[in-house]
């Protein structure tokens, strides 16, 4: 009786995990760190959404200073991320899926990627980032990435790279 029981366990566990892996992906959040990376989870997410019939979000961060106001001008700064999303723009339309671009004017990107996502009820969040340790979990992403993990309400998925090393260089 106890393996039967198990059994009908599993099975249900295998029709949530179905249903949930073949929902439809209304919204992707990209955020683009800037690593070589970003360009991995841009493709990836847009894979994703054309898969599944759904919309990106990507988002550039300009990250402010504290000492200065948020609306700050950052006229060269904003015309390269301006560019920046103009190109993956570009690599999502030519799947054949609607995007979306935002400049985020932020001091704290991962909590603002997080926040961003839950207002625009978002199914999946989509980061690049290269691996910075291989001792566990302590440090493992960078600073903005641990945050994402830590405060988005949706799912998230890490397009990796090489490990880099806490230094960011690659290792041999």
């Amino acid at each position: 009786m106890v393996v039967l029981d198990r059994l009908s366990q599993r099975g249900k566990r295998a029709q949530h995990l179905a249903r949930r892996s073949f929902t439809p992906l209304r919204t992707i959040v990209v955020p683009l760190l800037g690593h070589d990376e970003s360009e991995h989870a841009v493709s990836l997410a847009c894979r994703l959404a054309a898969d599944r019939n759904g919309h990106v979000l990507f988002l550039a961060p300009l990250e402010v200073p504290a000492e200065l106001p948020l609306d700050a001008r950052f006229d060269e700064e904003e015309q390269r991320l301006k560019d920046w999303l103009c190109r993956v723009r570009a690599v999502a339309e030519s799947y054949g899926i609607a995007a979306g671009t935002r400049i985020l004017r932020t001091r704290n990107f991962g909590l603002d990627v997080a926040n961003e996502a839950e207002q625009r009820d978002a199914d999946l969040i989509v980061v690049g980032t290269p691996i910075c340790s291989r001792q566990g979990f302590a440090h493992t992403f960078p600073e903005t990435v641990e945050r994402i993990l830590r405060h988005a309400s949706a799912r998230v998925l890490i397009a990796t790279g090489d490990f880099v090393g806490a230094d960011g260089r690659a290792a041999a």
